[in-house]
C-alpha cells in the first residue's frame, strides 16, 4: 500500500497492489497526478508505462506492464480508478484532520515538555517530602503551639498542674523515648505528646473530649496516654522517687529533722496516705463491681505512697481495688515487711520522758497503731491534751494533701 500527494490538488491519493491489479483510489485529477502517483513503482523497476496519453474522465484505466525478475515473463495489468465526485467536500474532510492531528501533536509536545521540566526540578531538589497519607482530613497540629506561646505561667500551671520549668524537666528526660520518625507524614511532637497526658492526669477529662481539643484521633489519644506514662516510669521512677528514700542513719537523721523544723512534729520521717483513682469498671460482673466500688461511691484503684518533708513521693505501690482498706493495702507491701522485721529503720530510737521512740512514721486512723507507726486518737469524746495531738498529726500530714 502507497500513499502520495496529489499535484494539482494537495490531497492524499491511495495506491493498492493485490496479486498484479493495481487500483488507484483519488480525485479526478489530470495524467501528471496518475504519473506521481505511480512514480514510486517505476523507479523500483517493477512496472513501466504501456501507454501514455490520458484523458481527463470518470474512470480512468491504465495499461501496466509488470515485470518478473524470476521467470522473465510479463503480465498484463489493469489500473482502475474511481473519482469520488465530490473533491471540495473530500479536501474540507482532509484538511480538517491534517488540523485536528496538528494541534494533537503540539498538544503532546507540550505535555512532554512539562513533563520534563517537574522531573529536573525534583531531581535539583535537596530533599524529598513523601505525602503518603491516608487522613481524609488535615490534622490540626496548633494546639500545643498555642498553648504553649499563649498561654501565661500562671494558667499553664492550672491547666496541667506542672510549670513551665517541670514541664520541660519532665520532656528532657522521655524526649529519645517520644519522638517518631516517620515518612507517611509529619509526627505528633514530643511536647504535644506530654502535654495531653499531663492534661489527661490534671484534668481527667474523656479521651473524646481531648481528641476533639488537640484534632486527633481517639485511639491515638489513648495510646499516647498509654505511651507517656510507661516512659515516666520507666526512665523517671528510680531519680524522682527511689533517690529520695533514706538508705542510711544520716539520711534518716535528717528526714527526722527537717520534720521538726517545718511541721514542728517530733521525730518523724515520712508520712503515709492513700488515694483513690477513678476508672471504669472493669470486666468480671457483680464480682469486680463490689471490688472496685469504692467508699467515694465511684469505682477506683488505689495508690499508696510516703512522702517526706519536702512533698517528695519517697515510696509508693498502686494497683489495689477500691474497696480494699488501707491498712489491708499496706499490710500486703513489702515495706510493712522490711519494717516489721527491723531491716529498713535503724536502730536509731530517742529517749523522750523515759520512752524510747524509734522513727515514725505518721498515717491517718485508718492504719493500725504500732511502735513505728503513729496514728491520731478515734475515741468519740477527746480530752483537751488529746484534740491537741490530732492536731498536730493532722498538720503533719498535711505535707501528703500538698502532694496529691
Amino acid at each position: 500500500m502507497y500513499y502520495t500527494f496529489c499535484g494539482c490538488c494537495t490531497v492524499i491519493a491511495e495506491i493498492r497492489v493485490s496479486n498484479n491489479n493495481i487500483y488507484l483510489y483519488a480525485t479526478n485529477c489530470y495524467v501528471q497526478f496518475v504519473h506521481s502517483c505511480i512514480r514510486k513503482l517505476i523507479e523500483s523497476d517493477k512496472i513501466y508505462l504501456h501507454c501514455l496519453k490520458f484523458t481527463k474522465m470518470s474512470i480512468i484505466k491504465l495499461k501496466l506492464v509488470v515485470k518478473d525478475d524470476v521467470n522473465k515473463t510479463q503480465t498484463r495489468a489493469f489500473f482502475s480508478a474511481k473519482n469520488t465526485g465530490n473533491s471540495a467536500k473530500r479536501r474540507r474532510r482532509i484538511q480538517t484532520a491534517l488540523t485536528y492531528f496538528a494541534a494533537r501533536r503540539r498538544q503532546l509536545i507540550t505535555v512532554c515538555v512539562l513533563s520534563l521540566l517537574l522531573v529536573v526540578s525534583r531531581r535539583m531538589t535537596v530533599t524529598h517530602q513523601y505525602s503518603r497519607s491516608c487522613r481524609r482530613l488535615e490534622r490540626n497540629n496548633g494546639w500545643f503551639s498555642m498553648v504553649w506561646s499563649t498561654y501565661s505561667t500562671k494558667r499553664f500551671k492550672k491547666t496541667f498542674r506542672v510549670s513551665r520549668e517541670t514541664f520541660e524537666f519532665i520532656l528532657s528526660r522521655i524526649r529519645h523515648v517520644l519522638k517518631r520518625d516517620t515518612i507517611n507524614e509529619e509526627p505528633i511532637s514530643p511536647e504535644c505528646r506530654l502535654a495531653i497526658r499531663l492534661y489527661r492526669l490534671s484534668r481527667g477529662d474523656y479521651y473524646y473530649t481531648i481528641a476533639e481539643m488537640t484534632g486527633l484521633g481517639v485511639s491515638p489519644v489513648c495510646t499516647i496516654c498509654k505511651e507517656v506514662t510507661r516512659a515516666i516510669v520507666e526512665n523517671m521512677w528510680v531519680d524522682s522517687v527511689s533517690k529520695h528514700m533514706p538508705k542510711s542513719e544520716e539520711d534518716f537523721k535528717k528526714n527526722i529533722l527537717d520534720m521538726k523544723e517545718i511541721w514542728q512534729f517530733p521525730y518523724r520521717w515520712a508520712v503515709i496516705a492513700g488515694c483513690h483513682i477513678p476508672i471504669k469498671c472493669p470486666a468480671g460482673g457483680l464480682k469486680s463491681c463490689k471490688e472496685y466500688h469504692s467508699f467515694k461511691n465511684f469505682y477506683s484503684i488505689v495508690m499508696m505512697a510516703m512522702v517526706d518533708s519536702n512533698c517528695r513521693f519517697i515510696w509508693g505501690t498502686c494497683g489495689f481495688p477500691g474497696n480494699s482498706h488501707d491498712a489491708i493495702i499496706f499490710q500486703s507491701t513489702q515495706m510493712w515487711s522490711d519494717i516489721k522485721e527491723g531491716k529498713f529503720i535503724p536502730q536509731i530510737a530517742k529517749n523522750i520522758n523515759g520512752v524510747l521512740v524509734p522513727p515514725l512514721v505518721v498515717g491517718d486512723s485508718a492504719f493500725p497503731f504500732q511502735p513505728w507507726l503513729m496514728k491520731p486518737y478515734s475515741n468519740a469524746v477527746l480530752t483537751p491534751k488529746q484534740r491537741y495531738f490530732n492536731y498536730r498529726v493532722s498538720r503533719a500530714r498535711m505535707v501528703t494533701e500538698e502532694c496529691y
